[in-house]
């Protein structure tokens, strides 16, 4: 399990690839970073909370990304997702 300090950390590393993001960017550079806000967000389930309804929406749309061509819907999913849970 991450410590919510390491999962806010992530976050705001996702949020900064994900800004920068776009259906051209090689997904070698961004994959790491967003392998490691995914983990935070899953490993974090756990926890409870208001915040778990965000971390399950932001593991899909991330996973989606890694796991598929970064297209201009994933890239939008994964970015609302984001901006869901940096509200929640």
């Amino acid at each position: 399990m991450f410590s919510i300090n390491k999962e806010l950390e992530a976050a705001k590393a996702a949020r900064a690839t994900l800004n920068t993001l776009s259906i051209t960017t090689p997904k070698t550079a961004i994959s790491a970073t967003l392998r490691n806000a995914n983990a935070a967000a899953v490993r974090n389930l756990g926890k409870g909370g208001a915040l778990n309804e965000a971390r399950v929406n932001v593991g899909i749309a991330i996973s989606n990304l890694i796991d598929g061509s970064p297209t201009l819907e994933r890239v939008d999913k994964a970015k609302a997702a984001e901006l869901a849970a940096a509200k929640a």
